[in-house]
């Protein structure tokens, strides 16, 4: 059964939009500062470098999504660039390692900030891990879950609204820092010290405000005329973000002081909206701050419950029958979306450990475990392949010298960027090892009458 074509131009736009901006840059902002010796220049170099590889990653997937619009995202491209192996490595990839370990993360980081929002005890407001945030944590990923299974028309409703709203509210702080702050003071005082091996650290932050902008192309047999909204989207959205972005951190630089900024950490953007707004204030921004953050985490769920059914279609999973069965009343693969739940649930389970588990109950084999790094920077690897793949394809697709060398070359750039910067972390041996350890073990699981396409 087809699903239904019932997204346009403007929810895509939302989607990619809405998914990376987000939480990371209310959460990442001081930690990027601070990996940089608060050298504001430097913070701002990141913010662009890290753009390179979304502008021009964009540009170059869009010439995959102008020819094929084929359930699955990532997994057809990667299938049109070196063969279904690749293909199934990357939904693998994605379906275990990605998206359910950002799912988990973000449901954790929104229950924190309702709870900031509400002064009630939790990670961001009192530096707690009451069991409450977690109960929040876990309703949040119920209630939404149901929601992208059983209204996803609404849910598109909902990517659009949370769009609208956290991009007023950044603009709005940008602008009221930009104006009644002095950024050219800020720039001065605060572009020396930092080095350019603490921008290749800040450059995991940066790649995880940034991240999430190809989870559009996973409803791409969802889109209204996605060969022409789809890369247009992908093309003009970046863009966007990135302008967002250095806005907003010149902007409550400028008016805070860069200090000031790394020493409130995820405090700042409280502090700006209570000088412009009195007590009212952080009521207002935490409350956007709050929906942006659940637009996100709506937008990560939209995509995700349909991996699973993009490699069932291809007998690529097991339990496949089911798992590609689209519900008829609701134009949703229903067993997918359990799917997801379930392994978004163990991921939680990790986060959990790595945070009470340390802090509570002394299980100290999970210390220092930052679920939401690794797999970022590992899909940017599998992000270098559909580049590569674009190179090698350039005569066969009649491609330009633009679109078939120099873009696929600087957003290359931009992903390796990331990829250092991954490699740099701490303990991302162990990381990179229990991931390899991950997709070998997708290929043993893999159905045997795919195993040798």
């Amino acid at each position: 059964m087809q699903q239904k074509r019932k997204f346009g131009f403007l929810t895509t736009i939302a989607m990619i939009a809405g998914i990376v901006i987000g939480s990371g840059i209310f959460f990442k902002t001081d930690d990027i500062l601070t990996a940089v010796g608060g050298n504001l220049l430097l913070s701002s170099l990141g913010w662009f470098l890290g753009a390179i590889g979304i502008i021009f990653g964009g540009l170059t997937v869009a010439q995959y999504a102008k020819k094929e619009d084929t359930v699955g995202g990532i997994i057809t491209y990667s299938e049109m660039a070196w063969g279904k192996t690749m293909g199934y490595l990357a939904g693998w990839f994605q379906v275990v390692f990605y998206y359910p370990a950002l799912v988990a993360i973000i449901a954790w980081v929104a229950a924190s900030y309702i709870l900031v929002l509400f002064g009630a005890p939790g990670p961001f407001s009192s530096g707690e891990f009451t069991s409450f945030s977690w109960v929040l944590t876990v309703l949040l990923m119920v209630v939404f879950f149901l929601f992208n299974s059983f209204a996803t028309v609404s849910a598109g409703k909902f990517q659009s609204f949370a769009l609208i709203i956290k991009v007023s509210a950044l603009l709005i702080l940008a602008f009221l820092g930009l104006v009644f702050g002095n950024p050219v003071t800020a720039i001065r005082a605060a572009s020396t010290g930092g080095s350019m091996s603490g921008l290749f650290v800040a450059l995991i932050s940066i790649g995880f405000a940034y991240d999430g902008w190809l989870v559009a192309p996973s409803i791409a047999h969802e889109i209204k005329d996605p060969k022409r909204n789809l890369p247009l989207a992908l093309a003009v959205a970046p863009i966007l973000i990135m302008l967002i972005y250095l806005g907003y951190t010149i902007g409550i630089s400028s008016l805070l002081g860069v200090d000031q900024v790394m020493g409130l950490g995820n405090a700042a953007v409280g502090e700006v909206a209570t000088r412009f707004f009195g007590d009212i204030g952080p009521k207002l921004v935490f409350t956007a701050v709050v929906i942006s953050i659940l637009g996100t985490f709506n937008g990560l769920i939209l995509g995700y419950i349909r991996l699973p059914y993009a490699l069932a279609v291809r007998e690529e999973i097991f339990m496949s029958k089911k798992l590609s069965v689209i519900d008829k009343k609701y134009d949703i693969p229903l067993a997918s979306a359990l799917l997801t739940f379930v392994i978004s649930s163990v991921w939680l389970i990790l986060h959990f450990m790595s945070t009470s588990g340390v802090a509570t109950y002394g299980i100290m084999l999970f210390d220092g475990l930052e679920i939401d790094g690794l797999p970022i920077v590992l899909t940017y690897v599998f992000y270098v392949t559909l580049y590569i793949g674009v190179m090698v394809r350039k005569k066969k697709d009649n491609l330009t010298f633009l679109n078939g060398t120099v873009f696929p070359i600087l957003a290359t750039l931009g992903a390796l960027l990331v990829i250092y910067g991954g490699f740099t972390a701490p303990k991302f041996n162990v990381y990179f090892v229990i991931s390899l350890i991950g997709i070998i073990a997708g290929l043993l699981v893999r159905p045997k009458q795919t195993k040798k396409a």
